[in-house]
């Protein structure tokens, strides 16, 4: 428990009516404001680090990624507990150049970072499962002045004997909600749970949160790229806002072009696939190509232009390695549908 005892305060009605409070501001639009706190969770691997440090950059440098942009600069606190320094140099050099319209000047003064691996071995880093040390750790966060301060990651900065026990979870809950008080935003970076759809530990942690955001591997594409580019679908599990295009369930790349690192967002693969497998198993297109230009046009990669023969050609390779649609299912619905297409110019033959 705290240590210091501060009075309760209360309101009345009229007073909290009376009140003129000026709305919060977006530090990532539209979906993170001052004072909330955001869950992101993933498997290993799969990029939530890679995501984090991005918004990072972009909250820092008033920068844009995957069409959520920053109004204006705000300082950011990483506390990062298991990354060695140049790791993180390294990723953060590559990164920058991926979030659009950033102003390095400015990030580079508002980014801190508070790294394990860059303290000597006898200093005593916090641990946000030790509620001993909650008025230290709030008093350390507010020392640097952030609008927002990344975690990353849970099981790395927190000891917890049992993460699935509600009354041990209970007590990051309750630090996270005293950084809400301290007007200080929160993303979460943790680990899913061993079937990968949920986050890892109790329930109880999703308490406090005004947005969880599950990263899930897409298996299909990994296989796929060679590049050892990052792939993964982006689920929405919790918003308490108001949702635009910007906020939805989305397949994310991130990947390298001759430019350095790009980050982009499409319909979450499986859409894309499922609805190719609809078409090819209708039996009225006797090549892939017709197939993947009869995809509607929200699932185009470019709604103004229609798809090209080797983005098709990566779909199809897509449904097969993920098993919607497999390769050889596909010739022999293509093989069908062309001789019954030939079989028909062959009758309007006959009757000329």
């Amino acid at each position: 428990m705290p240590t210091t005892q501060t009075s309760l305060r209360t309101i009345t009605l009229g007073a909290l009516l009376d009140t003129n409070m000026p709305p919060r501001r977006h530090l990532l639009a539209p979906w993170l404001r001052e004072q909330e706190s955001v869950l992101v969770w993933a498997a290993p691997g799969v990029g939530k680090t890679m995501l984090t440090l991005s918004l990072a950059l972009a909250i820092a440098g008033g920068g844009e990624l995957l069409g959520w942009r920053a109004p204006h600069p705000a300082r950011v606190l990483i506390i990062d507990g298991e990354m060695p320094l140049d790791d993180l140099q390294g990723r953060l050099v590559s990164l920058s150049g991926a979030i659009g319209g950033i102003d390095m000047d400015a990030a580079r003064s508002n980014l801190k970072i508070l790294a394990r691996h860059h303290q000597a071995p006898d200093a005593a880093f916090p641990d946000f499962g030790d509620e001993k040390q909650q008025d230290a750790i709030i008093q350390l966060i507010r020392s640097y002045d952030p609008a927002v301060v990344i975690l990353d990651n849970l099981s790395t900065l927190a000891t917890l004997d049992d993460e699935n026990g509600a009354a041990e979870t209970q007590r990051v809950v309750r630090l996270l909600a005293r950084l809400k008080q301290a007007r200080i935003g929160v993303i979460v970076v943790h680990h899913s749970g061993k079937n990968g759809k949920t986050f890892r530990g109790s329930s109880m942690l999703a308490t406090t949160f005004e947005v969880i955001i599950g990263l899930t591997r897409d298996a299909g594409a990994d296989a796929l790229d060679p590049t050892g580019s990052a792939r993964f679908n982006v689920e929405w599990t919790k918003f308490r806002g108001l949702r635009d295009a910007s906020i939805g369930d989305r397949s994310v790349l991130l990947k390298e072009t001759p430019e350095g690192l790009r980050w982009t967002a499409e319909t979450p693969q499986d859409e894309t696939l499922n609805a190719l497998a609809v078409l090819v198993r209708s039996g009225k297109f006797a090549t892939r190509n017709a197939a993947g230009k009869a995809l509607p046009k929200h699932l185009w990669p470019n709604e103004d232009s229609p798809p090209s023969d080797g983005w098709i050609s990566g779909r199809f390779k897509m449904a097969d390695a993920k098993g919607i649609l497999p390769k050889r299912e596909v010739d022999a619905l293509l093989k069908a549908a062309g001789e019954a297409e030939g079989d028909v110019e062959a009758d309007l033959h006959d009757d000329l």
